[in-house]
C-alpha cells in the first residue's frame, strides 16, 4: 500500500514538473454583431453612394481570430515559444487576412512564429508577425473599425505584418524597451552564363524586397511614450517610410492618448484594410507611391469610465501633398475620421459595445465621404 502511494505521488509530482514546464494554450476573440456604413462621393455634379447593412463578420473591437501558443522551459531563464494565429470571418466561416489571389492560402494570416526568449537577453522570434510599431503603439485602437489609426497611419496598421521576418526585443529596462525586425521578399533568379555574356530570364529575374521595423518606448505607471520608424523597399525607385510618435497619460477620470508621424512614398498597409471603407483607402496605392508622395498624421483619443462601462473618441486627421498642382490639384483633400464608441462589460470575457463613425476626404478624396454605426457583443476565450 504505501509503495503503491509512493508510486502515485511521483506520477502526481512528475506531471506537475512537465506542466511547469510546458504549456499550449488555445486562445481566441469573437466579435460580431449589426453595422450599418455607407460612403458618397458629391463633387462638380457626380454624386456616387455605396451602403451595406447587416452583420459585421470581421468584427469591429477585435477582428475574429483563433490561436495556439505556448512555451517550454529550456532552463536558466530561456524558453522556446512559438504562436500560431489564424483570422476568419464569423459571417461565413472564411479565413480572413488572405484576400488576394496570391495570400489565398494562408491558415495562419494573423501571426505564425517561432523563437526563444530569455529573462535576461530579451525575445528573438521569426516568421509571419507583426512590425514593430504595432507592438510600441499607445492609443485607444479599435480594431477594424473606421475610426482605428491604421486608416490614417501607414507605420501602425494592425495589420502590418511582415512575412519571411525576424524580430528582436529587449526585455524592459527601467520601464524602456527597445526592438528592430527585418523582413524581406526575394524571387528565385534565373541566369544563364554564355560566351557572350550572362543574362537573367523568367518572372521579376530576382526584384526583392525587404522592410525594417524599429521602435523605443516607456511604460511607467500611467504614463506611456513610444516611437516607430519603419522602411519598407521594394521594385520602385522610392522606398516607402513612416515614423510615429505616440503617448498617454492616465487621469484615472480620464485617459488621453496623442499621436504624431508621417508618410513618404505610399503608406504601410493601405490598400489591404478591413472595416466598412476598406476599398476607400484602396485607390492610394496606385498614385501615392510616386509624385513624392509625403502625409502628416495626427491622433487624438480620449477614454473615460462611465457606469460600469467606458466611453472613448477619437479623432485621426491626416494631411498631404497631393493638392499641389502638379499631382491631384484641387481634387484632393486632408483625410478626417471621428469615431466615438461605448463598450459595457458583461463578464470578465464578454461585452456588448455601441460605435459610431463619420470621416471627409476619405484616401484624400475631396467630396468622398464615409460613415458608419453599429452595435456587437465580443467575447474572448
Amino acid at each position: 500500500m504505501k509503495k503503491t502511494l509512493l508510486a502515485a505521488a511521483l506520477i502526481v509530482g512528475f506531471a506537475g514538473v512537465a506542466q511547469a514546464e510546458t504549456s499550449v494554450t488555445m486562445y481566441g476573440i469573437l466579435d460580431t454583431g449589426y453595422g450599418y456604413s455607407n460612403a458618397k462621393f458629391d463633387k462638380n455634379g457626380v454624386v456616387i453612394k455605396s451602403t451595406a447593412s447587416g452583420l459585421r463578420g470581421d468584427g469591429v473591437f477585435n477582428g475574429n481570430r483563433w490561436g495556439v501558443r505556448g512555451s517550454e522551459d529550456l532552463g536558466n531563464g530561456l524558453r522556446a515559444i512559438f504562436n500560431l494565429e489564424a483570422g476568419f470571418d464569423i459571417g461565413n466561416g472564411k479565413q480572413a487576412q488572405s484576400s488576394s489571389t496570391t495570400n489565398s492560402d494562408r491558415l495562419f494570416g494573423r501571426q505564425a512564429w517561432l523563437g526563444l526568449a530569455s529573462d535576461n537577453w530579451g525575445t528573438l522570434t521569426m516568421g509571419r508577425q507583426y512590425n514593430v510599431g504595432t507592438a510600441t503603439t499607445y492609443a485607444n485602437n479599435m480594431g477594424v473599425s473606421m475610426g482605428d489609426m491604421d486608416k490614417t497611419f501607414g507605420g501602425l496598421g494592425l495589420g502590418n505584418r511582415m512575412d519571411n521576418s525576424f524580430k528582436y526585443m529587449t526585455p524592459s529596462f527601467s520601464g524602456f524597451q527597445f526592438g528592430v525586425a527585418y523582413g524581406n521578399e526575394v524571387t528565385t533568379v534565373n541566369r544563364v552564363e554564355t560566351a557572350a555574356g550572362t543574362a537573367g530570364f523568367g518572372a521579376n529575374n530576382g526584384d526583392r524586397s525587404n522592410w525594417v521595423s524599429t521602435g523605443l518606448k516607456y511604460a511607467n505607471g500611467p504614463i506611456n511614450v513610444a516611437a516607430s520608424y519603419d522602411r519598407a523597399s521594394n521594385t520602385l525607385d522610392n522606398a516607402t517610410t513612416n515614423w510615429t510618435i505616440t503617448g498617454s497619460y492616465d487621469f484615472e477620470v480620464v485617459k488621453l492618448a496623442l499621436g504624431f508621424g508621417q508618410d513618404r512614398y505610399g503608406k504601410l498597409g493601405w490598400g489591404n484594410q478591413s472595416g466598412s471603407v476598406a476599398n476607400a483607402n484602396t485607390p492610394l496605392g496606385a498614385y501615392s507611391l510616386g509624385n513624392d508622395f509625403k502625409s502628416s498624421n495626427y491622433y487624438v483619443g480620449l477614454s473615460a469610465p462611465v457606469g460600469t462601462g467606458t466611453l472613448a473618441a477619437t479623432w485621426n486627421r491626416s494631411s498631404s501633398n497631393l493638392d499641389d498642382a502638379d499631382k491631384w490639384g484641387d481634387d484632393a483633400k486632408a483625410q478626417n475620421i471621428y469615431h466615438l464608441n461605448y463598450s459595457y462589460p458583461l463578464s470578465k470575457r464578454t461585452k456588448v459595445y455601441a460605435y459610431g463613425s463619420y470621416g471627409t476626404g476619405i484616401a484624400y478624396i475631396d467630396g468622398l465621404k464615409a460613415r458608419e454605426a453599429g452595435i456587437g457583443l465580443n467575447h474572448q476565450f
